[in-house]
């Protein structure tokens, strides 16, 4: 008699797998220009967001593991340095797209992951989950941004998360609390701004 292997697991390694913190970033920063203004010019400047944002952290990241640097951690950088960094990054994109005549919406958007990770740095002594706060930030940000058809965006992020705790469950509660606090924060940033932009 042969028994079947359980499918959470596999189901839920797969659904990790396809759904990076990258590319569910890169799908949002792509959607912003693409929903306000169309297919044409301003979405290049969601595909240079996302590159910018996700896929050169990506590669650095992957390039310091292979050398073995970031057995180190970033925790030796300090705080404040970090901080400073990041709040002039802020404003540097800000203002280039202010410069450049770019969708402004697409800055709530980059502000808001910024924001996130700010937090995680913040609370890390907490173990929050990048990748949970992601997709609770994300699944925010795509409902604020899209409405109704963001419900779909934000009941695959829901996976995303459900796959997290399948693979994780002695850390569910504190992946359902990232999550949480993604959608609070991102989404918080991302809808006071679009207030803001005109």
């Amino acid at each position: 008699m042969t028994t079947t292997a359980p499918r959470g697991p596999a189901a839920a390694r797969t659904i990790a797998a396809v759904l990076p913190p990258a590319v569910v970033w890169a799908v949002v920063l792509i959607l912003r220009p693409v929903l306000e203004y169309g297919p044409g010019r301003m979405a290049w400047w969601g595909a240079g967001a996302a590159f910018l944002l996700c896929l050169v952290p990506w590669a650095i990241v992957t390039w310091l593991g292979k050398r073995g640097d970031l057995r180190r951690g970033i925790k030796r950088l300090g705080l404040g340095p970090l901080i400073v960094c990041t709040g002039v990054l802020m404003y540097g994109t800000l203002r280039a797209i202010q410069w450049l005549n770019g969708p402004l919406g697409l800055a709530a958007v980059i502000f808001a992951i910024y924001g996130g990770f700010a937090l995680m740095l913040i609370f890390h002594r907490a173990g929050p989950d990048w990748a949970c706060m992601t997709y609770g930030g994300a699944a925010a940000i795509l409902v604020l941004m899209a409405g109704t058809p963001g419900l779909i965006g934000a009941a695959l992020l829901a996976l995303g998360a459900w796959a997290q705790t399948a693979l994780r469950p002695r850390r569910a509660g504190r992946l359902v609390v990232s999550a949480l606090a993604g959608a609070a924060v991102c989404g918080g940033i991302y809808a006071l701004l679009e207030q803001a932009v005109p």
